[in-house]
C-alpha cells in the first residue's frame, strides 16, 4: 500500500533563505495556463486550448497573527526573495509508521498591498502582504516537482522544462 499524506505538521517563513521571518498563515499561489478557445473546421464545438509554460499571474498572501516587523519590511518596493518551508506528516499503510517530509516553496514577488488587519480586544489583527510572483520552485521530499521562471522562460514539471523549444525557437 502506498504512504499517504495527512497534514502540515508546522511550517515557517525566511526571507533570502536565512532570515527567519515567523509563521504567518499562507495562500500559496494558484497556476493557471494561459487559455484560449478553439473553434473552427475539424472540431465539433470549442475546446480551452492552454499554452504550455505560459501561466496567469500568481499570487502570494501571507497572513500574521498580529502586526510583525516582518509585515512592514516586506512592504519594500523591490523583488523578496522568500521560502515557505514545511513539514507534512505521512503515513506508511505498509508498516503502519509515521514519516514527516520536507516541503519548500521558493518565491520571488514584488509587494502589492499590505492589509494592517484588525483591531479586536483578545483577537487576532490578521495583518496580511500580498505579492505578485514571478518565480516559483517547489521541493518535495528532497525532489523538485515544479520550477516556474516567467522572465527567463522556465516552465519545468519533474525537470522537464516545457519552454525549452521556445527558449531555442526564440534564440534565448
Amino acid at each position: 500500500m502506498p504512504k499517504r499524506s495527512e497534514r502540515v505538521i508546522d511550517y515557517s517563513v525566511y526571507l533570502n533563505a536565512v532570515d527567519y521571518l515567523g509563521t504567518a498563515t499562507a495562500t500559496l499561489p494558484e497556476i493557471t495556463y494561459l487559455v484560449d478557445t478553439i473553434k473552427g473546421g475539424g472540431i465539433a464545438g470549442e475546446m480551452a486550448a492552454p499554452s504550455p509554460g505560459y501561466t496567469g499571474a500568481m499570487s502570494l498572501a501571507l497572513k500574521w497573527r498580529t502586526i510583525e516587523s516582518a509585515a512592514a519590511s516586506l512592504l519594500a518596493p523591490k523583488v523578496h526573495t522568500l521560502d515557505l518551508r514545511a513539514s507534512i506528516q505521512t503515513f506508511d499503510t505498509a508498516t503502519s509508521e509515521y514519516r514527516e517530509v520536507p516541503f519548500k516553496v521558493t518565491v520571488r514577488a514584488r509587494p502589492l498591498g499590505l492589509t494592517l488587519g484588525n483591531l479586536e480586544t483578545g483577537a487576532a489583527m490578521d495583518t496580511t502582504n500580498n505579492f505578485s510572483v514571478n518565480y516559483l520552485k517547489v521541493t518535495l521530499d528532497g525532489v523538485q516537482v515544479l520550477e516556474i521562471d516567467k522572465y527567463n522562460y522556465i516552465h519545468k514539471v519533474y525537470e522537464v522544462d516545457y519552454l525549452a523549444a521556445t527558449k531555442q525557437n526564440l534564440g534565448l
